[in-house]
């Protein structure tokens, strides 16, 4: 959501499918660096993480690297305790985002549809 809002205020033409779509760009700066960050935070993964930090600082410097990781890591946590707890988009959040979860398919990642999906 904060993507979408910020692109529309900094008038930039963001592809938000491929947030979710395997294949095609977002059309932001150091995308590659942020994703292979927001993976390794929520893959948990050591090893990949430690290899994901070294490559990212390399490029965006160390101020950028913790940074991504303190927002992928504070997106994660949110999530999840959203989701634990059961609470639901207040309806200014659900109006305001129908297009963009249609668009992305972010629903099919909520606990709803994993309860639909999975029983």
């Amino acid at each position: 959501m904060l993507l979408r809002e910020s692109s529309k205020k900094e008038n930039l033409d963001l592809n938000l499918v491929a947030v979710t779509a395997d294949g095609g760009e977002v059309g932001l700066q150091n995308e590659n660096e942020l994703f292979a960050v927001a993976e390794a935070v929520f893959d948990g993964d050591e090893d990949q993480m430690g290899r994901v930090r070294s490559e990212v600082e390399a490029v965006l410097g160390p101020q950028a690297l913790v940074d991504a990781i303190g927002v992928a890591a504070a997106f994660n946590g949110i999530t999840k305790i959203a989701n634990a707890t059961g609470l639901p988009l207040d309806s200014t959040t659900n109006d305001r985002t129908v297009e963009m979860r249609q668009l992305t398919g972010i629903d099919n990642y909520s606990e709803q549809s994993k309860v639909q999906q999975f029983g």
